[in-house]
């Protein structure tokens, strides 16, 4: 690990040791991570990535951490955070590109100044490029998939391209290449009127404010929704909507979402969430699949 540490340093990139996951992750719980590592380039990003792969130090790359639960036992190993490659470029042909750890919304907020639509479904989604490729993330009818029409990844010690035809995506999922890492991608975008746009996304936001718990930390939409029935609503008939265990509850606002209304732990999260599961279960035969992404040691 030191000497990972040393050259990652001598790449230029920052390294912290021992880094509390709860001030990284959107809903504030977890423990710390080893190491977190932030490259400045997506050179860097690759070196970095090279240099983990022929070593037996466990890793892994986040973005944002909107949608990331981390355990109470933080994380072994390296965290490589993406939070410093934001660059976002509109093109000529109405193709926007963007880096992995571009946020959606800044991108949505560029594209609404260039009179380019397609990419609304983004309103409100706090993660990342990488994040939500990887998750097929979506909303206001819409997802990731539908825009993308190239990705570039890590593999095997090189950058690859891979077109929008060439990949599978289900609902938040996607099924990139086994140990890829998403380091940029290009999104179609077709012309269209900048005020019908703001408008659209406007109101979006304002349904999102009504009916989400956007002021409290929380990890967005903690299920999947089943085949026949909204996983809020489900949580909700269930009797569990605004139900806590310590600091964590799901919200009243959406039952959805999981809450920290203050000193929440990891632990608190995830009983919540097998509270639910079991519940579902039990009651209406329903297996209800996460959403989020759960990481680190227990």
């Amino acid at each position: 690990m030191r000497a990972f540490e040393t050259s990652a340093q001598q790449m230029g990139c920052e390294v912290e040791r021992q880094y509390p996951m709860n001030r990284y992750t959107s809903l504030r719980v977890g423990g710390a991570a080893e190491l977190v590592v932030t490259p400045n380039s997506l050179g860097e990003l690759c070196g970095l990535l090279d240099l983990l792969s022929g070593s037996d130090i466990p890793w892994v790359v986040l973005g944002a951490g909107s949608n990331t639960v981390v355990y109470d036992g933080g994380i072994n190993g390296v965290v490589i955070s993406t939070t410093r490659l934001r660059n976002i470029e509109i093109r000529d042909d109405d193709t926007v590109h963007a880096e992995t750890g571009a946020i959606l919304g800044t991108i949505l907020n560029k594209t609404i100044k260039a009179g380019l639509t397609g990419f609304e479904f983004a309103a409100g989604i706090p993660g990342t490029v990488g994040g939500g490729i990887f998750m097929n993330a979506g909303a206001n009818g819409g997802e990731i998939k539908d825009c993308l029409s190239r990705v570039w990844v890590w593999l095997d010690g090189r950058e690859i391209e891979l077109k929008r035809e060439e990949l599978r995506f289900d609902y938040r999922k996607s099924y990139l290449p086994p140990g890829s890492v998403i380091t940029r991608a290009e999104f179609g975008l077709k012309p269209g009127d900048s005020a019908v746009i703001e408008k659209n996304v406007k109101e979006y936001l304002e349904k999102r404010s009504r009916t989400q718990p956007i002021k409290m930390s929380n990890t967005g939409s903690i299920f999947k929704n089943p085949p026949d029935i909204a996983a809020g609503r489900l949580i909700e008939e269930l009797g569990l909507k605004g139900y806590g265990i310590g600091g964590a509850r799901f919200s009243e606002l959406h039952a959805n979402f999981i809450v920290n209304a203050g000193g929440a732990t990891a632990s608190d999260v995830l009983s919540l969430i097998e509270t639910a599961k079991k519940e579902a279960r039990e009651k209406r035969g329903i297996n209800l699949e996460t959403e989020v992404r759960i990481i680190g040691k227990k």
